[in-house]
């Protein structure tokens, strides 16, 4: 991530505030996971929600806690990113899925792959018709753990209506 609206991913990384690194107080690395925490406001009946963060020293052990200081410059009319992200760890995947979509719905199987691909950046190595289905060979780089992936993957096929019958992913 690097000045984007999205939330910081639970990835082993260095953070930065400003391009300033995030530092841990106790042992003096820069090497986190940082998570989001979801904090209710002082008066606990109103209800309302901010996200705030906690990063995990991946040298001590220790919580860091911050927030996201980024900000709309009025004078410059441009939004004014403040939290950065460098993963440190990506892994190579290779996946095989083998799709159930009903009466051969082209259409279904497109959006399912255009999901991963938007989501994931994955290369498509082969895709191939069996009776009743169809079989996708992906590539894939990505920093998140195999069951992270496959209940992603899970998800995707769940909200587009299409049945995995086979998710393999080494």
């Amino acid at each position: 991530m690097s000045g984007t609206d999205q939330s910081l991913w639970p990835e082993k990384s260095r953070i930065t505030i400003f391009d300033e690194p995030i530092i841990c107080d106790f042992c003096r690395h820069d090497v986190f996971i940082p998570y989001e925490v979801y904090v209710n406001v002082k008066q606990p009946s109103v209800g309302v929600l901010y996200v705030q963060y906690k990063a995990i020293c991946q040298h001590c052990g220790q919580a860091k806690q911050f927030g996201d200081p980024s900000y709309y410059d009025a004078e410059k009319d441009t939004y004014i990113w403040a939290l950065n992200q460098h993963s440190l760890s990506v892994r190579k995947y290779r996946i095989r899925i083998l799709l159930f979509v009903g009466k051969r719905n082209d259409d279904k199987i497109t959006a399912f792959i255009n999901k991963l691909v938007h989501h994931f950046s994955i290369e498509l190595e082969n895709r191939s018709s069996l009776r009743g289905g169809v079989v996708l060979q992906i590539k894939m780089s990505n920093s998140n753990d195999i069951q992270t992936i496959k209940s992603m993957i899970m998800n995707f096929a769940k909200l587009l209506n299409v049945t995995i019958k086979e998710l393999t992913i080494k």
